[in-house]
């Protein structure tokens, strides 16, 4: 079996540290308090969230919920995929949770229903079938604080509702979760600073209201000991330096080191030693397969974007990337041009960046394209 899991619940054998994180979190829950989880993109704060689900204690006593709302952009997908999940959820196990579920939610009756020959639970849920989102939200959130077990639900990229044409989408959240005494929640999402002023600004609705948990790099040398110990149990040699080499070249972003590990494994055999320049092999192989992608990325943006973009990955981390310095050194057009093309690649999650002594640093958000981009470029 590969060690190095990228998708799908990962065995407690194989998961790497985060047992501070964790603790953290099932102590906030199990308090009976919400929970804010903030990271960089591929920091692995989904897989976090499903450690901690199936954690034994969590996994007895909750039921547990994850969707994410990365891919939504309305009120009404919103409540479609918080009504699906919680009925995928529940079809496996208990006939009476089920029969709670579809005799709360009778805004969406004929969607959600038992088949009368069979007897078992069947859906037909579409998001045209969302015709009152704000009923059917009242009825999820109804049905959450009857179960017959606390509820613990995950909402991931939460930052998204912010983004919503309806203006009062964060208030009726608010309005609903302040009430409930059942269920609570893990809001989480990469992009942290808008997430911050959602739970930090005294005018939002959600302000004070989550205990924040932000997910940072996995210490370097438990890594590498994690990296030669898997390594090990296939009889397959990888040094503290080649692991480091691999974990810096990426600055410890978990995904990323993942990846790389995980296609190496998948083709060496008992006896190797795995040196640097396989790291870099493997590298090379994972940039070549994504390379029409990040080609047709770099296509669709305007010149000065596309400026923006090579000259923020090869200064990795950027610092003032508006200042006359950094558009002379760059080559771009003008400090204006600048902040107007850095503004629309963090808006489309291109680029993001970290708060550093009170100073933006500004790095690409995809490890794998900003190593693409400094290579073709």
């Amino acid at each position: 079996m590969n060690p190095f899991f990228l998708t799908g619940i990962i065995p407690d054998s194989c998961f790497c540290d985060r047992e501070k994180e964790t603790e953290t979190i099932i102590r906030h829950l199990v308090n009976q308090s919400n929970v804010l989880l903030t990271s960089s993109r591929r920091m692995g704060k989904t897989q976090l969230i499903r450690h901690v689900f199936n954690n034994m204690d969590i996994r007895e006593k909750y039921y547990t919920f994850y969707t994410d709302i990365y891919a939504t952009s309305s009120l009404r997908e919103l409540v479609f995929f918080l009504g699906k999940e919680i009925y995928q959820k529940l079809v496996p196990g208990e006939k009476k949770a089920v029969k709670l579920f579809l005799g709360t939610l009778r805004s969406l009756a004929t969607a959600f229903a038992v088949d009368p020959v069979t007897g078992e639970p069947r859906i037909s849920l579409q998001i045209g079938d969302i015709t009152a989102p704000e009923m059917t939200l009242e009825e999820i959130f109804t049905y959450l604080e009857k179960a017959d077990k606390p509820c613990l639900f995950a909402i991931d990229e939460f930052q998204q509702i912010s983004r919503y044409p309806e203006a009062h989408v964060e208030a009726l959240l608010r309005t609903h979760i302040q009430k409930m005494n059942n269920c609570h929640f893990i809001f989480s999402g990469s992009d942290r600073h808008i997430l911050e002023q959602m739970f930090s600004s005294y005018a939002k609705p959600f302000y004070n209201s989550a205990q924040p948990v932000h997910l940072g790099r996995i210490d370097r040398d438990k890594y590498i000991d994690f990296v030669i110990g898997k390594f090990r149990e296939a009889d397959i040699a990888i040094s503290p330096v080649t692991a480091g080499y691999c974990y810096d070249a990426f600055d410890g972003y978990t995904y990323y080191n993942h990846k790389v590990f995980h296609d190496i494994f998948a083709y060496v055999k008992k006896g190797d030693v795995i040196d640097n320049d396989m790291v870099d092999q493997t590298i090379g192989n994972i940039l070549e397969e994504n390379s029409h992608t990040y080609s047709e990325v770099m296509s669709g943006l305007p010149i000065a974007q596309k400026q923006m973009l090579i000259a923020v990955a090869k200064e990795s981390p950027a610092r003032r990337p508006t200042s006359g310095a950094f558009v002379r050194r760059n080559a771009l057009i003008s400090p204006g041009s600048a902040q107007k093309a850095l503004a629309k690649l963090i808006d489309g999650q291109l680029v993001t960046y970290m708060v550093i002594n009170r100073d933006k640093e500004y790095l690409v958000a995809d490890k794998f394209f900003e190593r693409w981009l400094k290579e073709t470029y």
